[in-house]
């Protein structure tokens, strides 16, 4: 049966306009213009979907948008905790910190403050620099944690700030040695001696003690062997005193730097017996 032209083109019409009528209804639900123009509880639908699915890059700019708009309302617990854990999983740590400590304060009887509280303290780890660059916020980080077990002394998450608080003082430890053994390297051998019993007095429980312990008494023989011969005397004497300070402290240590302090022992008192009969010499002549 063959139709005839107007009505070919009527239903050509219909179908244009049914597959117009989809692609536009198909918009209006897309992503980016749920985004632009979309109304404030259609954004929040989206929101949650794409949060669910741990689409965080698409979850945040829509959270960001409504948050103002359910301020007053309950859902802006739940707005604010979705927003601030996508900022954190988007590894913007520096916005992810900030809200989580406002949602502490916030929120303050919500069930997840605790949670948040340690997310905040974990986003301060992250933004910690490697050990040779600045570490304000390295120290910063470690005072949130503790902030944390003050408040939280029960929490499931104690083991975990322990961690993170023993990584955290490495970092410091490490600067520490390196700060001091880049003067030790150089042969500035006073600063050496400074950093080095800095290191010690700062952080007690620095794992390399046993040597710089050592290494304050060599850079103190290196110091007075260094030294114009009327003055190697009185230091290579305040070495041994040290040295002997050395032997006292860690004679029960079972260390490499106990034997080579015995070996240095000997070298110094051999450069102490010199000076003296090199300054016998020069008086005597």
């Amino acid at each position: 049966m063959q139709i005839s032209l107007p009505l070919r083109f009527l239903m050509r019409n219909i179908v244009l306009t049914f597959c117009t009528f989809i692609i536009l209804s198909s918009c209006k639900d897309s992503y980016n213009y749920i985004l632009r123009k979309g109304n404030t509880e259609k954004k929040y639908q989206y929101a949650l979907k794409y949060f669910n699915k741990k689409k965080y890059n698409k979850a945040q700019p829509l959270l960001e948008d409504i948050y103002p708009q359910y301020r007053t309302k309950k859902e802006s617990e739940n707005i604010y905790y979705m927003l601030a854990y996508s900022h954190y999983k988007l590894k913007d740590y520096l916005l992810a910190s900030y809200h989580f400590e406002n949602f502490t304060q916030r929120y303050s009887l919500s069930s997840k403050v605790e949670e948040c509280a340690f997310l905040h303290c974990l986003c301060e780890f992250e933004k910690s620099y490697p050990y040779y660059l600045d570490q304000t916020i390295t120290e910063n980080a470690i005072k949130q944690f503790q902030i944390f077990i003050n408040n939280y002394p029960d929490s499931k998450y104690m083991y975990q700030c322990n961690d993170y608080i023993d990584k955290l003082r490495s970092k410091l430890h490490k600067k520490a040695y390196e700060n001091a053994m880049l003067y030790y390297r150089t042969e500035d051998y006073k600063a050496a001696i400074t950093a080095f019993e800095n290191a010690v007095k700062d952080y007690p429980d620095i794992p390399q003690k046993s040597e710089i312990d050592f290494l304050v008494v060599k850079s103190y023989y290196l110091y007075a062997k260094k030294s114009i011969l009327q003055l190697q005397p009185e230091r290579l004497k305040k070495t041994i005193d040290e040295a002997n300070n050395f032997l006292d402290e860690h004679k029960q240590d079972n260390s490499k730097w106990v034997n080579e302090m015995a070996k240095l022992m000997a070298q110094i008192k051999n450069e102490l017996d010199s000076a003296e009969n090199q300054l016998k010499k020069k008086n005597i002549n």
